[in-house]
């Protein structure tokens, strides 16, 4: 049986690649990233074949997509994402590679430990600035049984402990000296192939700090903590050469950690389905769909039925430019709030509505590309039913001189949740403001040796909140670091970061350096 990383490199290599590449010293060339041992992310395989499916703003820095924050499952987008079930959603190590390190009779296990050690001047980014030290510890685990020719289990994940040594009561969640992380994506699934159709049987399971999202753009030091349990099957049935069919059940249950955060815990049936043609294996067109049922623990949010159905297709231009575009129906509907301000939001609103997504990518060159993308799209909310958006993102990646790569992206989005409260102290705390955010990050990175790597970038971003003084804000951020491979197996890391938040009307400017050193060994 073919695995799941296997399909995922074939479908992306028949569409757009992503075009990140480094220069191997060894050849004297820039190879390809996704070409290079040591650099294939399942997960970017899959956006540079489904590249319309990424709703937020291409920032490295803290910049947040208001409409990508509130849904922090993201299981009820108009994007079912059907193939992204057949690998876990986050890489917990990609410098395994697939490796595996270990036997165990007939299991295959690979291993890596990271252990990481960070200075923090301003943990929350407020006015008055509490420093402290955190260590970070991390063991990713990526191993597989075959128990027959068809059927065959594995286990791909991320468990860790961050210590606050002088504030725990500062960290995302928790007030215990030691927190444990779950990294997202972290999977136990069964592959199951019968004949043309390959069905996976999984468990998903996350632990990590997650955003209040009434603290987009600037202005982001509200956070919870989030458990996080997905169990779903998959199936995906290759009719014949140029039809597929996929489908995806999941139960998803979210947590939210802390008393004062109950009201975000929710559970969530999803079922979602596409259908694709593509009879050429150089463009693609088709449907997908989905239907998913929200309810919350605490009736202060509303439960809701949403549903989301639309066409997709991509179409090489030439031999260069790859042009995507998807568009269909969103409907929301949400029973009546049965908690009113300043208990609950209060919010009655319905969504009967609509979204597109256009995607243009070019290669002009050996050096350099780009991408633009333009869209409009609406998702569920924390501080109301759900938010709408209009966004544009624009990216260019150019190969600057030997062992050189330097690229620059922007991004723009007009956010406007369903309920708005301009009052100068809402009824609900955190109810929602429009927001328009857009700002821009430029980075370059230089492989010095075949060892030594360095990268600096810069980011700014400006939030503005429609109607509501002292929110407005600029931030400025800088970064340095440099990567060390100290053998085959082990790498050091050392990173700098420094941020700066200044608002207009008011007295909550904030800045703050951090310090960060790390080591990676693969056992």
């Amino acid at each position: 049986m073919r695995s799941r990383a296997g399909q995922l490199k074939k479908s992306a290599q028949s569409a757009a690649r992503s075009q990140d590449v480094v220069y191997d010293y060894n050849k004297g060339a820039y190879v390809s990233q996704e070409d290079q041992e040591g650099y294939q992310s399942l997960q970017q395989l899959l956006k540079s074949d489904r590249q319309i499916s990424q709703p937020s703003v291409r920032s490295g820095s803290s910049a947040f997509a208001a409409r990508a924050v509130g849904d922090y499952t993201t299981y009820s987008g108009q994007y079912s994402q059907s193939l992204s079930y057949f690998a876990p959603t986050y890489t917990s190590d990609p410098f395994l590679s697939g490796k595996r390190n270990l036997m165990l009779g007939p299991v295959n296990i690979g291993l890596g430990l990271y252990q990481g050690f960070e200075y923090n001047s301003n943990i929350r980014r407020t006015p008055t600035p509490v420093s402290d030290i955190i260590s970070s510890t991390l063991l990713n685990i990526s191993a597989n049984y075959r128990i027959s020719q068809n059927n065959v289990l594995s286990i791909t994940g991320g468990i860790g402990v961050d210590h606050y040594f002088n504030h725990p009561e500062l960290a995302a969640y928790g007030n215990g000296s030691y927190l444990i992380n779950v990294l997202p994506g972290s999977t136990i699934a069964f592959d199951i192939k019968a004949g043309p159709v390959n069905i996976t049987i999984y468990d998903r399971m996350s632990l990590r700090p997650a955003l209040n999202n009434a603290f987009v753009g600037a202005a982001n030091n509200s956070s919870f903590g989030v458990f996080q349990n997905d169990f779903g099957i998959a199936a995906n049935w290759q009719i014949n050469s140029a039809w597929a069919l996929a489908t995806n059940y999941t139960n998803t249950i979210s947590e939210a950690l802390g008393a004062a955060n109950q009201q975000f815990s929710r559970t969530m049936n999803s079922f979602h389905a596409s259908l694709t043609y593509s009879p050429t294996a150089t463009w693609i067109l088709g449907t997908e769909g989905g239907v998913s049922l929200l309810r919350y623990k605490q009736p202060v949010l509303n439960d809701g039925t949403l549903i989301n159905w639309g066409l997709f297709v991509s179409v090489p231009l030439g031999k260069s430019s790859v042009i995507k575009a998807s568009g269909g129906l969103q409907n929301f509907n949400f029973k009546a709030p049965t908690v009113l301000p300043p208990v609950g939001p209060g919010d009655s609103s319905n969504l009967h509505g609509y979204y597109y997504n256009l995607s243009l990518t070019n290669q002009l060159n050996a050096r350099f590309s780009h991408t633009l993308t333009v869209g409009h799209e609406s998702s569920i909310n924390l501080a109301s039913n759900f938010i709408t958006a209009d966004f544009v993102n624009y990216g260019v990646s150019m190969v600057a001189w030997k062992g050189g790569r330097f690229s620059i992206s922007g991004y723009y989005e007009n956010a406007r949740p369903s309920l708005t409260d301009l009052s100068p102290a809402p009824l609900f705390a955190g109810t929602g403001y429009k927001l328009t955010q857009f700002g821009v990050d430029l980075y370059y990175t230089h492989q010095i040796t075949t060892k030594l790597r360095a990268g600096t970038g810069y980011h700014f971003g400006r939030a503005d909140y429609y109607g509501v003084a002292g929110r407005d804000a600029d931030q400025n951020g800088f970064s340095f670091d440099l990567n060390y491979a100290l053998t085959p197996k082990a790498g050091v890391n050392l990173g700098y970061r420094y941020f700066v938040t200044n608002y207009k009307q008011s007295n909550a400017d904030s800045t703050q350096t951090r310090v960060i050193l790390g080591l990676n060994y693969n056992f």
